[in-house]
């Protein structure tokens, strides 16, 4: 009664808000989408009424209504191109009404990513922005890690997250949030500061007490980026023996034990790693079938039983369990090619508001925000790498940003 009190009080004062402007709608939409008011309520009233659909589709009237201006530019409209691409690979793809729904909520992912590129004006409004989805996803998440590390240290955590999905997804996902906190932190003072610090720490913690390998290699590769891309490298090592010598003492040997199978011989690898590598096979299998337009948008699942070749060896309709080989095997060599310029020209993005900073033409925060997102990718494609992370929302509204 209390969560659904407090989660309804919140909801007033964020339509109130979102009346006012536009970004304001787009912070209530991101709110809502990542943390989840209707699970995390635990009642059926706030599941019923579709508050992300109805937040997505305001958004978008008010920003129609607004008389935003709307700048084209070759990577903002890659978002909308793959967007295009994706729903004419479903509608030729293996099972199209199978594909479509899935295609919907994609499609309200991509609408506001592209929207995101036109209302963020100034560097307040991206903070904003960032300090929404740090908040949003890292209340629960940065909750449970720490809670995890002072009650129960060392013991698995398999809860899901609804914005994300599976253990796997959230080791992921909290690689990719981790350096979105730690840059509020460095352009915070105060409380502030020290309140992202601690919460970076639970995200942190969160992810790892996942026992997934490829969170642990996301996370690995965050931590080498940020110490590099550091102006103030005693510092950065610093921080990161605080985080290590909190964290790593309360890891079990069995934690140890499984990441250390990622460099056992082949022979002696479990199933779930010789799976993946069955399942991107399958995928090249259906984009060599496919070459143009896949198998249609998360139609890797559905096509799976009639290119698996073992006779059900690793199950049937399984998932493709990459990135990169969901992409190729649901919308082609095409897709794939889009996907990973995408990715790239964001990279580049962040190299160039980073550089602008350092010549002083932009505020010198936007160095750490850029730096932020810039690792934030890092993780999404070494982590992304082992899960089917392509069409979680929060990769392309990074893309955004």
């Amino acid at each position: 009664m209390l969560r659904a009190l407090f989660i309804s009080a919140l909801l007033i004062v964020g339509w109130s808000y979102a009346f006012q402007s536009a970004l304001y709608a787009a912070c209530l939409y991101l709110w809502i989408a990542y943390f989840r008011p209707d699970a995390w309520a635990w009642t059926w009233f706030f599941h019923d009424l579709n508050l992300s659909f109805y937040a997505g589709v305001f958004l978008l009237v008010r920003t129609i209504a607004a008389g935003t201006t709307f700048h084209l530019t070759v990577r903002n409209c890659s978002l909308l191109i793959f967007l295009a691409l994706s729903l004419l690979s479903t509608s030729i793809g293996v099972d199209p009404a199978y594909s479509y729904p899935y295609w919907e909520l994609f499609a309200k992912a991509v609408i506001v990513s592209f929207l995101l590129t036109q209302l963020i004006q100034t560097p307040s409004d991206l903070r904003l922005i960032l300090i929404v989805i740090a908040l949003s996803l890292g209340f629960e998440a940065g909750k449970q890690g720490w809670a995890q590390l002072v009650l129960n240290p060392g013991a698995q955590n398999n809860n899901s997250v609804p914005f994300l999905g599976d253990n796997n997804l959230v080791a992921v996902g909290m690689a990719m949030l981790f350096p979105i906190v730690t840059a509020l932190s460095a352009t915070s003072k105060g409380w502030w500061k020290r309140g992202f610090q601690f919460l970076s720490i639970g995200v942190v913690y969160r992810g790892l007490s996942t026992y997934s390998r490829g969170g642990l290699l996301a996370i690995s590769a965050v931590g080498l980026l940020q110490f590099f891309r550091s102006p103030q490298k005693f510092r950065a090592i610093a921080a990161m023996a605080i985080v290590i010598a909190v964290i790593v003492p309360v890891l079990p040997a069995e934690y140890w034990d499984r990441m250390s199978t990622m460099t056992a011989p082949m022979e002696e690898r479990d199933g779930s790693q010789l799976g993946r590598l069955h399942f991107w096979r399958v995928a090249v299998e259906m984009a060599n079938d496919r070459p143009l337009l896949g198998v249609g948008h998360s139609g890797f699942l559905r096509a799976y039983n009639d290119y698996d070749t073992t006779s059900g060896a690793f199950g049937e309709s399984r998932a493709v369990h990459s990135a990169w080989f969901g992409v190729l095997a649901e919308l082609g060599y095409t897709g794939l090619l889009l996907f990973v310029y995408i990715i790239g020209s964001s990279l580049l993005a962040c190299r160039r508001v980073r550089n602008s900073a350092k010549r002083g033409e932009i505020p010198e925060e936007m160095a750490a925000y850029a730096t932020g997102l810039e690792s934030s990718l890092v993780a999404f494609i070494v982590g992304g790498s082992f899960v089917s992370f392509h069409y979680i929302e929060m990769l392309w509204h990074f893309c955004g940003l």
